[in-house]
């Protein structure tokens, strides 16, 4: 990656910069926002809310993980925000993705996770948990950049790793699913993941 100086009189990032970033971390974007709001649509917007906050910062980045960090965790916060409106109050949390999903919508990210077996139990466990494990069984973030993300302690994404696992299991046992040996590891996850 380029390295690329922070703006000066509310210039904006070259478009060089924000095809490589759009280009190289748009799947990680989208599968965080998909796992947060289960929703294709709201995916879609907290990307392209993301992506417009990146071309306007001044951050100055000093690789490409740094990169990806930022936008992960911005992803993160605009989820948050997202469910912190007033209207998202009034809306059932837990539809089901299979009615929620606009097929009008075609995002090889989108439909890759939403076609995964993991993807029904997942979207059953509690955000906090479901995050934890996307981040770092998906994304590959490790314990101190899954808990800088979610604004916690290390010891609380340690916990809410070993819970999450327990209940993954327990859903996809639900589900009709055998367990996988190593429920929420790279491997197991298989197609959920897209590459970078």
């Amino acid at each position: 990656m380029k390295r690329e100086t922070p703006h000066v009189n509310g210039s904006l990032r070259s478009e060089a910069f924000m095809e490589h970033a759009i280009g190289r971390h748009r799947g990680a974007v989208i599968r965080l926002a998909m796992a947060r709001t289960r929703c294709a649509a709201d995916a879609q917007d907290v990307a392209q809310d993301v992506f417009i906050k990146l071309l306007r910062s001044t951050v100055s980045f000093h690789s490409d993980d740094h990169l990806r960090a930022w936008l992960l965790r911005a992803t993160h916060d605009s989820c948050v925000d997202l469910h912190r409106q007033a209207w998202r109050r009034h809306v059932e949390a837990y539809e089901d993705m299979g009615r929620i999903a606009d097929h009008a919508i075609s995002d090889a990210a989108i439909e890759q996770v939403m076609d995964h077996p993991v993807w029904a139990a997942m979207e059953r466990l509690p955000d906090k948990l479901r995050c934890a494990l996307h981040l770092h069984y998906v994304e590959e973030c490790s314990i101190a950049e899954v808990a800088d993300i979610m604004g916690c302690t290390e010891a609380a994404t340690r916990t809410r790793l070993h819970r999450g696992r327990k209940r993954l299991a327990a859903e996809l046992a639900k589900l009709g699913h055998t367990p996988y040996p190593a429920v929420a590891t790279k491997k197991s996850l298989g197609s959920y993941e897209q590459p970078r």
